[in-house]
Order: C-alpha cells, then structure tokens, then sequence
C-alpha cells in the first residue's frame, strides 16, 4: 500500500500534467487564432491587375494600406476612408471602390488593420487624415464590422467625421449619430447571408435623420469586395460587376447630394435598386 506521501505525490504530478496540458492547448488555440486571422481573404489578381493598368485610378499601396486616387490631392479633394471588413485585405475593396475614384476627385484609403480586424484600431483614420492634410472634408466609412468600427469612430469624432459609409454594415448599441449632423449613407445587398437582418434594420434609428438607406437587389455580402466567396453569404443573383455599377451609383449620388451643410435637413429615405 504506498504511503501518504507517495499518494500526495502522485496527486501533484497528476495536476501538473493536466495544468502543462490546458496551458499547450491554450498555446495552440492562440496560435490556431493568430494563423486564422492572419490568413484574410485577398483580392483577386486578376482585378488587381485591372486596376494596375488603368489610366484614371491610381493604385498605390503604402505599408498595407491601399491607397486610390485620380489625380493630384488638394483642398478640393474629399478624403475617404474605408475600414475593411474582418479577416478582408485591404487590397480587396481596390476592384469594388475604383470606379468611384475615377469619377470624383476623390482619395481613397483602405487602411490595413492589426490581425485584419478593424476593432483593433478604431481610431486608423486619425493617421491617414494627418497624412493628408490638405483635404477638409473627410468621410469614414467601412465594410461589414469596419463600418461598425467606422460608426464608432464617427460617433466619438462628431467634428472629424463629415460623412459615414455604411456598407453591408450597422452601429453597434451605444454608437448613436442621432443629432450629430452626420449625414449617412448605408448600402446593403438584398442576397446578403453573413449581417444579422434583424438587427441592422432594428438599429437604422440610431442613423439619425440625415441618412439614405440604399438596398441593392441581387447583392450579397462578399460583392462589396473582390474577394470571391465568403463563408456563411448567400448566393448573389446579380453578378459582380452589375452589383459595382450600382454602388458606385450610389456612392456617387450620395457624395453630391449630401454635404456636411445639409446636415441639419432631415432626409431619411430608403431606396431599392433593381
């Protein structure tokens, strides 16, 4: 029979094995998270390359961040930036959000996120803004959880903020714009199966009474990149370049009709592209 201290002994050793095993384990899940996140969805080549050769759209990219302009930035110039959505390379929106640059005197930045998650770093367009500070007007904007983050940091920099993009995205609870004179534009996809419906739609209020809410039929999630399919999103009805045009009409309307001093007329609407 061993004796008691053998026994505590044994008790100790036993604890010390499970304790070595769940610390592996919690090893190998930040390990497993980390190679997860920095594994994000990438732009396809194909239509990184188009925007290589085109003549109207510049396409730099600095650090990560992809840059896009169509011409000298001055004072003129309306800035944008764009928040990437989780596990989404910036380089991802250049395809999507290019024709827009072409058409406006634009700059455009999808700023690169730590592990590809815009929750990360909330405040990223504080840094591009001071790269360019020439230019007044800037909207912050931002795909899926981006444009959570990007309602975030609207909500907290009211006098920074002179316009939010929502795409495929919606403020949180507590990120409330309601009386700061924002306007807002929020685009979503009819076909989109990764947002939570319910929720964004139960949320538009906190939006305020400056906003257009632009539905595109046929959309879904992944078509407000370029970075093929994504898991969890419905199948789109329309194809990818159909479902560009439309944004970019969008976005277009929206930029001409909706600047910071119109932000005291109510214009809450919803529209439904076919």
């Amino acid at each position: 029979m061993p004796s008691v201290d053998t026994a505590v002994a044994a008790v100790f050793r036993r604890r010390r094995a499970v304790a070595l095993a769940i610390a592996v384990l919690v090893v190998l899940a930040v390990v497993g998270g980390v190679v997860y996140l920095e594994t994000p969805y990438r732009g396809d080549p194909d239509r990184l390359e188009a925007i290589d050769a085109r003549e109207d759209v510049r396409l730099e990219r600095a650090g990560g961040d992809v840059i896009l302009s169509g011409g000298p930035v001055t004072d003129e110039t309306v800035g944008i930036v764009v928040y990437p959505g989780a596990r989404v390379d910036p380089e991802s929106y250049a395809w999507t959000l290019a024709p827009v640059v072409a058409e406006r005197d634009v700059v455009l930045v999808v700023p690169e996120m730590p592990l590809n998650l815009a929750v990360l770093d909330v405040d990223a367009a504080d840094e591009t803004m001071a790269d360019y500070p020439s230019v007044d007007r800037w909207i912050v904007g931002g795909h899926s959880l981006g444009g959570s983050m990007a309602c975030r940091y609207a909500s907290e920099n009211p006098d920074r903020a002179d316009g939010l993009l929502l795409l495929a995205a919606y403020c949180d609870d507590g990120d409330d714009l309601r009386g700061s004179g924002i306007p807002v534009l929020s685009v979503q996809g009819t076909a989109d199966g990764v947002i939570d419906r319910e929720t964004e739609r139960a949320n538009r209020e906190l939006l305020g009474q400056n906003t257009w809410i632009v539905e595109i039929a046929g959309m879904n999630h992944a078509q407000f990149g370029a970075y093929g399919d994504q898991g969890g999103d419905d199948p789109a009805t329309i194809d990818d370049r159909t479902a560009r045009d439309r944004l970019t009409e969008a976005v277009l309307e929206w930029l001409d009709r909706s600047p910071r001093a119109d932000a005291n007329v109510s214009a809450t609407e919803t529209v439904v592209t076919d």
